[in-house]
Parts: C-alpha cells; sequence; structure tokens
C-alpha cells in the first residue's frame, strides 16, 4: 500500500494552486503517488469560484480589477471563496477512490476529522456541520469540496484564520451593493475565525494539522516535481489563467 506524504512548501498564484489540484488528483488516480496532504501557500489575495457558478453574479467585477485580485475556477463546486495569504488555511488531501466511502455526506465528515481534532486540541471547539463545513457555535470556521474520479478524489478546505470581513464584503457580489456597518456585523456573525477563539499562530495551527497526518498515517515530508510544477505550468497556460475557463458562465 502507497505511503502517505505530505508537502508543505512552494508559493504561487491562484491559477498554479488550482491546476496543482488537477496534477496531484491525477497523479493519485494513476498510481504514481499516494495519498497526499497539501499545504497552500498564496502570493496574493484571490477569489476561487466554484466550478459551477456564474463568474458575474459572485465576483465583484470592478472592484476585483482595480485591486489586481486574481479569480480562478476550481475543479471542484461550492460557493466562491476569497482567500488572503496570512489570513486563511487552506490544505487538500488527494486518496486513492478504495480508501473513501461512496458515501459523500460521510466522506466529508471522514476526511475533515483530524483537522476538527487538531482545532479541539488547540484549545476550538469546533465540530463538522453536515454537509461540508467545520464550525463553531458562532459561525462557520472553514468549508471543503471534493472531486472524484474513478480512481482518485481530491477533498480540499480552506478555513478562516484571520479573514478580513470588510474586504470579503468587497470583493463578493454578496457584499457589492454597500459594505456598511450592519452588513460587516452580519458577516461577522456568519464566520468564525480562528483567532476569534484562540491565541495560536497560524503557523503553529498548520504544524499541528500535519502532526496530526504525521500521527495517524506515518506520512514523510516531500517536495512538488520537477514534472508536477511543469504540468501545472502548462495547465495554467492552456486552462486555469485564461478567461475561457475562468468566465465559461
Amino acid at each position: 500500500m502507497a505511503e502517505w506524504t505530505i508537502v508543505d512548501s512552494g508559493t504561487y498564484d491562484e491559477a498554479t494552486q488550482q491546476a496543482l489540484e488537477r496534477v496531484l488528483l491525477d497523479r493519485v488516480a494513476d498510481g504514481a503517488i499516494g495519498p497526499t496532504l497539501r499545504i497552500w501557500y498564496r502570493d496574493r489575495p484571490a477569489v476561487a469560484l466554484g466550478r459551477y457558478q456564474a463568474y458575474a453574479d459572485e465576483v465583484a467585477a470592478d472592484y476585483v480589477a482595480s485591486e489586481g485580485i486574481s479569480v480562478v475556477r476550481r475543479i471542484t463546486g461550492g460557493g466562491a471563496m476569497f482567500v488572503q495569504p496570512e489570513r486563511v488555511i487552506t490544505y487538500s488531501l488527494y486518496l486513492p477512490a478504495d480508501r473513501v466511502t461512496d458515501d459523500i455526506r460521510q466522506s466529508y465528515s471522514d476526511l475533515d476529522r483530524w483537522a476538527i481534532e487538531t482545532l479541539q486540541e488547540l484549545g476550538l471547539d469546533a465540530f463538522h456541520e453536515p454537509l461540508n463545513d467545520i464550525a463553531h457555535e458562532e459561525g462557520k470556521i472553514g468549508g471543503s469540496a471534493q472531486r472524484r474520479t474513478d480512481d482518485a478524489i481530491l477533498h480540499h478546505t480552506t478555513m478562516s484564520y484571520a479573514l478580513d470581513i470588510e474586504a470579503m464584503l468587497r470583493v463578493l457580489r454578496v457584499g457589492a451593493e454597500t459594505v456598511s456597518e450592519t452588513a460587516i456585523e452580519s458577516a461577522d456573525r456568519r464566520v468564525a475565525r480562528i483567532t476569534d477563539h484562540t491565541e495560536v499562530s497560524r503557523s503553529a495551527v498548520i504544524d499541528a494539522l500535519i502532526d496530526g497526518i504525521r500521527e495517524r498515517h506515518g506520512a514523510t515530508e516531500r517536495k512538488l516535481t520537477d514534472d508536477e510544477l511543469k504540468r501545472a505550468q502548462a495547465l495554467v497556460d492552456e486552462q486555469f489563467g485564461t478567461d475561457a475557463w475562468t468566465r465559461q458562465l
């Protein structure tokens, strides 16, 4: 049985991050690599648009253009996510299909359990909120999405560490009409940031997540290979970095 590995290095733009999802999912499907955890490090704020969302419905187009914020469509479904370097934590799991239940509802609970247990060990009263949220009694900490192929499954999750709520309201159309104090307070009540409940640093949270996978699966660390990065760059040029992909709906 292939061993787990952890990828905890490399800072990339959003198009490359999304392209890497396709690359590593395919490599697990081909049996080239085993189960993998990847921690994301971004170089700038961005919007990760859900696979089936319409760009014009979700993004404040003029604002993101003026601020130089990248918008990239994912290969997974779900809602649009505003992400900021150092203010969110994103991880991906790439797994052979035979290691994940066919019950999609149960799989979200199974695949985020280690992360929730890690947050609990750090002092957060986090829990799984069906279908695909990591929650706190004061709001949503993070959300997950999946892409399933015949032979492999991608499960990725973004958690709010110290997300700028006002900035999120300016970027996503949910807040495009007005960034009023009322709108900010309302969003504050729906989003639970990790920093609202603990003083643990972002890097310490990430280290604890990595330790959680290492302890459960005996994983070893590696870097992305030159071939993986070369394939990701090709996908950026062909797909993830193009308006034809991101604005297709």
